[in-house]
């Protein structure tokens, strides 16, 4: 992301001595991995000014291809309250870590299921909604059974109806048989999961000026779908035309040493250069 933001103030002078026509804007948000809030509340401003944009082009990294289309992202804390004690008395404790163990493992189990649903016609590699146990919390000592645990986790639907059908089961699960295991020995025992972010899907559209526009100015034939996701579809929403395209690479992302190639940062110079042509 800070490779395509440096290219972008890199051309801004260059941008700013043109008799646009159509203007360009620069818009830095924040907080896109924990639920794209920055994104919300530009979208927000925008509505309340009366302001519609065109076109959004996000500089993700994408090695430069054009992409029109991203799976959804839906992140979620699961909390495990139960009762905490000697582990010499297992049936006067809620062990809230052999809950939240279970739990994990029908995440695991509908993560196997999800394979089976998906689309035939899916353009995603892997073509059916994923489920990711990110982060696990509890426990502490090897005689204490602990009363707090919880599970960070999240999914990348395909459709919609994939992330409801996760949510169903789950909820099903706690409340047939979970919760109804703990309470008997605690009532204020239970499971409750926070939404941190549910981001939809960016969804590839007939009618797209910004990929035109890029296709244009990279000399692709073509637009690419990914798994991962961004702020696109909050803008989608607002009725434009968007696409993301960017130096750099997601095989790189969230790992160290990332890196982004002195040629991509070439080639995104020279992209944002020929853009204005399409502007005056």
């Amino acid at each position: 992301m800070k490779g395509f933001i440096a290219a972008a103030v890199a051309m801004a002078p260059q941008h700013a001595r043109l008799d646009l026509q159509r203007p360009v804007h620069f818009a830095v948000t924040y907080d896109e991995e924990v639920g794209c809030f920055g994104a919300r509340a530009l979208a927000a401003t925008l509505r309340e000014k009366g302001i519609k944009p065109a076109v959004a082009i996000i500089g993700e990294p994408t090695s430069m291809r054009i992409i029109e289309g991203h799976k959804g992202c839906y992140e979620y804390t699961s909390h495990f309250t139960g009762l905490e004690g000697h582990v010499s008395g297992p049936d006067r404790c809620v062990n809230a870590v052999e809950y939240a163990v279970r739990y994990v493992s029908k995440l695991l189990e509908l993560k196997a299921d999800l394979q089976g649903r998906a689309l035939a016609n899916s353009r995603f590699e892997p073509p059916w909604t994923t489920v990711d146990t990110g982060a696990f919390f509890g426990g502490m000592a090897h005689n204490v059974t602990l009363g707090k645990a919880r599970v960070e986790w999240e999914m990348r639907p395909v459709q919609e109806a994939d992330a409801e059908y996760v949510k169903d089961e789950l909820h099903r699960f706690c409340a047939h048989f979970l919760i109804p295991a703990m309470q008997p020995v605690h009532p204020d025992a239970g499971i409750q999961t926070k939404v941190i972010g549910e981001v939809d899907g960016l969804e590839p559209m007939d009618n797209n000026e910004a990929r035109d526009i890029e296709m244009e100015q990279t000399g692709a034939n073509g637009a690419d779908v990914v798994p991962f996701d961004t702020e696109a579809d909050i803008f989608q929403g607002l009725g434009m035309g968007v696409v993301f395209c960017g130096p750099g690479s997601i095989d790189q992302a969230h790992k160290p040493d990332e890196y982004v190639s002195v040629v991509q940062i070439a080639q995104c110079l020279d992209m944002l250069g020929r853009l204005p042509a399409k502007l005056v």
